[in-house]
């Protein structure tokens, strides 16, 4: 088992190195592994004043167009958060039928490269050409979507977001526009890409109710999967108070309102700078005995608690789990 782990590690890495020499070869500058509004991309290409956003995956069995869908609406996700980015590409060494490769271009505006493209690249490329090949070795059919995003690096990120949020509690920097993207930030950064799709500044059809954001659920995850089960929601609601005080009953009463069993959107997370008093602690139970409706209140303080755990396995979503279990469990009749 070590020495497939230690085999896909590798064969990752020279994929990555291998798309980041062919954008070299066609003429773009390529910054590795950048942080964009918390989510790690593998590269940022740069031509003639234009900056793209690119990911690198792994396959050697034909796609699936749900994965494809995964990883397209989180390169888009990144266009969102950075103006200067346009146009995704996503490069795939793997088999892609013709079909998924025109849907993912007209539906999301991305370019995918997978293995017939990138050969179509590489034509008078002979060098490039045979690291392709060698790529698509058979014997490593069964390595699967290779995750190289350093552990160093992300260490590094957490520290600082950590250090921001300390800083805010403490000196009152942020608008309530810089908090909420802030919170989304942490959370992208800790659950991608088991969250995804964010969505800021999000209204209802009526137009009468906003939300600060919301994000979609990707199945894999054995917490999330649990909590997209067990509530029937098939999105997750984000408010954000940037209040000097704690918030009150009163937030939870407002962010009731935007969530509904018919619709599927039955969990939201209440975050706040200072925390919740005891009626709002109480209202948040009220919910959810009455209607079924999970507000998980969380302050910077969880936040911070959470970040601490990156390098752990499953130690933010552990956190979330007891932090929820907790809340459940000490329900009133």
């Amino acid at each position: 088992m070590t020495d497939k782990k230690s085999t896909g590690r590798q064969l990752g890495f020279e994929a990555e190195e291998f798309a980041a020499s062919l954008f070299e070869a066609l003429g773009y500058v390529v910054t590795r592994e950048v942080l964009i509004g918390g989510i790690m991309v593998d590269m940022i290409i740069e031509r003639d004043g234009l900056w793209h956003p690119v990911e690198v995956k792994f396959f050697l069995k034909r796609v699936s167009n749900s994965t494809i869908l995964e990883n397209a609406v989180r390169l888009r996700q990144l266009v969102s958060v950075d103006p200067r980015l346009s146009n995704p590409i996503l490069v795939i060494i793997g088999s892609l039928t013709a079909y998924a490769r025109g849907w993912s271009s007209s539906n999301f505006d991305i370019r995918v490269w997978d293995y017939q493209e990138l050969r179509n690249k590489t034509v008078e490329l002979k060098e490039l050409r045979q690291r392709l090949d060698m790529l698509i070795d058979p014997e490593n059919m069964n390595t699967q979507d290779i995750n190289t995003a350093s552990r160093e690096k992300r260490e590094v990120v957490a520290s600082s977001l950590i250090e921001r949020l300390r800083s805010h509690e403490a000196k009152d920097g942020l608008t309530p526009t810089d908090y909420e993207k802030l919170c989304r930030e942490v959370f992208s950064f800790l659950f991608d890409p088991f969250l995804f799709g964010f969505s800021d500044q999000h209204r209802t059809t009526d137009g009468a109710n906003r939300f600060d954001f919301v994000c979609r659920i990707k199945s894999g995850d054995q917490f999330w999967d649990a909590l997209q089960r067990d509530f029937r929601t098939r999105v997750i609601l984000f408010e954000c108070k940037n209040y000097k005080d704690k918030i009150t009953a009163d937030q939870i009463y407002s962010t009731e309102r935007y969530l509904f069993t018919s619709a599927l959107r039955t969990v939201a997370f209440l975050i706040s700078r200072k925390g919740h008093d005891e009626g709002c602690f109480r209202a948040a139970q009220g919910a959810m005995r009455e209607s079924g409706k999970l507000i998980i209140l969380l302050s910077n303080k969880e936040l911070i608690e959470m970040l601490k755990f990156e390098g752990t396995e499953d130690g933010a979503t552990s956190f979330l789990d007891q932090h929820i279990w907790r809340f459940v469990t000490g329900l009133p009749r």
